[in-house]
């Protein structure tokens, strides 16, 4: 008799995963096609990723090459990803000031400081190299003004603002406000030793 009702709930169960099978085999199919076209996606989006890097790479380091850098970067930024675009919008900047031509590098590192693709960190560097590239025409309160938030607030640009700040204060004759500006720099704890020991040598200098 026991082996009847197995039969009977073998039968049941069968019963039951056929209907329901038949009412939502379809939907499962679906979703496991779903997971398989979407790993498969993923895989191909990393293999093109890579590609592309590597492409932007090459392309890249052959306009470096070029006896015309800035030109030549310039034509392949389209063709590059966006982490080989920026470096070589900074490449640009670098190589106008390299050629002696201080108002476009300083124009081009403005340009990335205030471009919303990058990350905050390029942008606060991207002013900074413009403070150091400026042309000498620059008004050096307006290139201080540009360092204002970046000599105040701790972070990995702050003891070079603040040196460049001092620099910028004794080229206007401002001697004690060269002083403070080194004193501030002097009394950092995480900076650069380099950077500490020329502040205190500025200070010994000044002082003296």
């Amino acid at each position: 008799m026991a082996d009847i009702f197995d039969e009977i709930n073998e039968d049941l169960k069968r019963d039951q995963m056929q209907n329901l099978w038949a009412r939502y085999g379809k939907y499962v199919i679906v979703a496991v096609s779903v997971v398989v076209i979407g790993v498969g996606a993923r895989q191909g989006y990393n293999v093109w990723q890579d590609r592309q890097a590597t492409e932007a790479a090459t392309i890249y380091h052959q306009a470096l090459k070029a006896d015309d850098t800035v030109t030549a970067l310039t034509a392949q930024l389209d063709a590059l990803s966006p982490g080989y675009a920026m470096l070589a919008q900074f490449r640009i900047a670098a190589s106008q000031a390299e050629n002696g031509d201080y108002a476009a590098a300083e124009a081009s590192y403005l340009a990335l400081s205030r471009s919303p693709d990058l990350a905050a960190l390029y942008q606060e560097a991207a002013l900074l190299l413009s403070v150091m590239n400026a042309p000498e025409s620059r008004k050096i309160d307006e290139l201080v003004g540009r360092l204002a938030d970046l000599e105040t607030r701790a972070g990995p640009w702050q003891s070079m603002a603040l040196e460049q700040v001092a620099g910028l204060a004794l080229r206007s004759g401002d001697r004690n406000a060269a002083m403070a500006k080194y004193e501030t720099l002097a009394g950092l704890s995480d900076i650069p030793a380099g950077v500490r020991q020329r502040a205190r040598q500025m200070l010994q200098i000044l002082k003296g």
